[in-house]
């Protein structure tokens, strides 16, 4: 004879399907990263070849009100060419930059939901498994011969 679950054990398991769900929404939404990041425009100076071991341009870029000449993590851009970059926090000595088209800003938000709902749907397979096996164990008999 199987023993009927309580309305309050009921209460339990639903208290905390809504608290997981707050926490995903939580995490869903909430800012990875900074958004803020300092970028400029920079031209290029001194371009340098692909195939180089070396293979960094040299651009000149104002950052504040002072002009740096700084190395452009990449290749192949042409002489007096306008490139967004990404600057460093910290400007002293030699700088290195990178291209602002090629650096993240951020997780998106559809790669943030997907790793949420795949999160989720395992949760809930394994809850199902877990039922499944609890509902079909054995149940003892009393009147066994």
């Amino acid at each position: 004879m199987a023993v009927p679950r309580s309305p309050v054990r009921w209460a339990l398991v639903l208290l905390v399907a809504g608290l997981l769900a707050v926490a995903a929404a939580v995490a869903l939404w909430w800012p990875r990263a900074s958004t803020e990041v300092r970028r400029t425009t920079a031209t290029v100076v001194e371009p340098a070849s692909c195939g180089a071991a070396d293979a960094y341009d040299r651009v000149e870029l104002t950052v504040g009100d002072r002009k740096h000449t700084a190395k452009l993590d990449g290749c192949g851009h042409q002489r007096d060419e306008v490139v967004e970059v990404v600057v460093p926090t910290d400007t002293d000595g030699e700088l290195t930059v990178q291209a602002a088209a090629s650096t993240p800003v951020g997780m998106p938000f559809e790669v943030r939901l997907t790793t949420l709902l795949m999160c989720l749907s395992g949760l809930a397979g394994g809850l199902y498994a877990y039922l499944l096996t609890r509902r079909s164990q054995p149940t003892s008999s009393a009147g066994a011969a």
